[in-house]
């Protein structure tokens, strides 16, 4: 689905990911771990074409992402989900999701009855403006908006910060029913280990923007949380 090869970005004369190396297994959710300001973020940003400067290789479905245009790479079937979800407050909530539409490589136009049936709180509020909602709602919404696309893989930045435990438990439900159910790949930071260790199928850590670490979620041991996860 995803390999990435020796992969490195930098920001002017900042080099912020260092020869990163990994592969994203298909129908499966892999957790990108690590304290703040470690190049989570900058990762994802690479994969979508939104850093300065990439090196090395992107490959997704045999195609090499690396100077390919950002505009790009949402037909090709990611979505990316980024922290703080940069929902439009002034549209109504299905005019967000429809938003989706622009970017997607599916033929139709009409919100599906799926995307209601995962979240029924939009169907209920389908005509309210995205900035009344909840900040639980408003990530439901943007997670809504990038399923229109009909995409293979979704990269999340942080899905779970801010919200409310409640909608967070919903959130890590729709996760497992996308990869378990709707056979789609999700690449995921997250902060709160607990709900990386619900959701995730796999993990990577990062320090210092270089890779420490990998593997299945059940070898992520205490001592891998101690040494590079624990404030």
């Amino acid at each position: 689905m995803l390999s990435i090869q020796s992969l490195n970005q930098f920001y002017g004369q900042s080099h912020t990911l260092w020869d990163l190396t990994f592969e994203v297994p298909p129908n499966s959710c892999t957790c990108i771990l690590g304290r703040n300001g470690v190049g989570k973020t900058s990762l994802l940003q690479s994969i979508m074409g939104l850093a300065p400067k990439v090196t090395g290789e992107i490959m997704y479905e045999g195609r090499n992402l690396v100077g390919m245009a950002a505009e790009k790479r949402a037909p090709m079937g990611i979505a990316y989900i980024p922290q703080g979800r940069q929902i439009f407050a002034q549209l109504s909530v299905e005019e967000n999701i429809r938003t989706g539409f622009f970017a997607s490589r599916a033929s139709h136009n009409k919100v599906p009855q799926e995307i209601y049936d995962l979240f029924p709180v939009l169907k209920d509020m389908k005509s309210r403006r995205g900035g009344d909602l909840s900040g639980g709602q408003q990530q439901q919404l943007a997670i809504a908006r990038a399923l229109v696309l009909e995409p293979s893989m979704i990269l999340m930045d942080e899905p779970a910060e801010g919200i409310q435990p409640s909608i967070v438990q919903e959130i890590g439900d729709v996760i497992q029913r996308l990869t378990t159910d709707k056979n789609l790949t999700v690449l995921l930071v997250e902060q709160k280990l607990p709900f990386a260790r619900r959701v995730g199928n796999g993990f990577i850590v990062l320090d210092r923007g270089r890779l420490q670490a990998q593997g299945s979620m059940s070898e992520l041991s205490e001592e891998l949380v101690s040494q590079h996860l624990h404030v």
